[in-house]
């Protein structure tokens, strides 16, 4: 599934803080960036210059709650037993993906994670999967052989494992979002790895403008391998109130091997990475987290498929074809930049 590789221990930390117009009262606003989970965050907020250490001190409960990289970590501790307790960052991450598991006929799914390492995607994993291995860890797929009860996480065997990284970066933006608003922030834009929370208005007090990022020169060199590479529709930039954006993508982590390239979105049904004609997908959601699965999703169904869940349910899509073309639902197409 989606972004699975992103590593979830906290490297080094570093804050720019740049002073910029004051935005009310005794606030001003900063704009802050550094390096977590094995990624680049990015903050602009209106309040207190100090509140963006609190929200980024948010993420470690995050990490020791829902990081698979941490042997330590709730999930670690859950996907060792057949059952365990959970903290509210674990329960919030499961029944978001209980739901959208639902939405998506069952092409999203925290599960995976067997099936990660089998495949190569993860710290210290090569790809060693064959048919029969596959059968076998198909038998421990599917969030629907576990449950919740009295915040005790059961599960019909101990075999069957989680893997949130499809789900919990976006989840993190939505906690150090929230993070800010409790420490005084008005108006704010949070990211973290391409995932983005904007709350209120920009400093010009307007919406917030986001672009939408396209596939990089490397994934289509590995992939297309000729220069009849598919030249893209200029890139989108949305404009983004109270609201969530996220990408999900390949060609951010792929493997290519005997002259083949697959990308790490992985079928719960298959066991296998799937190539949809979908290069990306981006979801407008109310949280990041939602966003982030939806996201996931799409990139499994199918540009048809994915496109058609998620009118029904009443978000905003935007897809990058590898035929090159971009395809916008009618909601997404109201965020759109004039």
């Amino acid at each position: 599934m989606m972004k699975m590789m992103k590593a979830f221990s906290i490297y080094s930390l570093f804050i720019l803080t740049l002073l910029l117009v004051s935005c009310g009262n005794e606030n001003s606003w900063h704009k802050s960036q550094g390096m977590i989970w094995n990624t680049v965050w990015h903050a602009t907020y209106c309040g207190p210059e100090d509140a963006i250490s609190a929200a980024i001190d948010s993420l470690k409960g995050v990490e020791s709650s829902v990081s698979a990289f941490d042997d330590n970590s709730l999930v670690s501790v859950i996907n060792r037993n057949s059952k365990g307790t959970v903290d509210t960052h674990f329960k919030d991450i499961y029944e978001m993906s209980k739901k959208i598991n639902r939405l998506s006929n069952g092409l999203f799914d925290p599960t995976l994670s067997p099936l990660i390492k089998a495949w190569g995607f993860g710290k210290g994993h090569i790809p060693t999967a064959d048919t029969t291995r596959i059968e076998t860890i198909l038998n421990y797929v599917g969030i629907d052989k576990t449950w919740i009860n009295n915040d005790t996480l059961f599960k019909s065997s101990p075999e069957i494992s989680f893997n949130f990284s499809a789900i919990a970066k976006g989840y993190g933006v939505d906690v150090a979002a929230q993070t800010l608003i409790e420490n005084g922030c008005s108006d704010l834009m949070m990211e973290i790895g391409g995932e983005v929370v904007c709350r209120g208005l920009n400093p010009e007090g307007k919406k917030w403008r986001i672009l939408i990022e396209t596939p990089d020169e490397e994934y289509l060199n590995e992939v297309f391998k000729t220069d009849r590479k598919p030249t893209f529709s200029n890139q989108l930039i949305v404009e983004l109130t109270d609201e969530a954006l996220a990408t999900s993508g390949n060609y951010r982590n792929y493997h290519s091997e005997s002259g083949q390239t697959f990308g790490h979105t992985i079928s719960p049904v298959t066991g296998r990475p799937v190539k949809t004609d979908i290069l990306s997908a981006s979801v407008i959601a109310p949280s990041c987290m939602e966003a982030d699965a939806l996201a996931t999703a799409c990139m499994a169904m199918g540009s048809a498929d994915a496109m058609e869940m998620l009118d029904n349910a009443g978000f905003s899509g935007a897809f990058i074809l590898y035929s090159g073309e971009v395809i916008v639902n009618d909601y997404m197409r109201k965020h759109i930049a004039k």
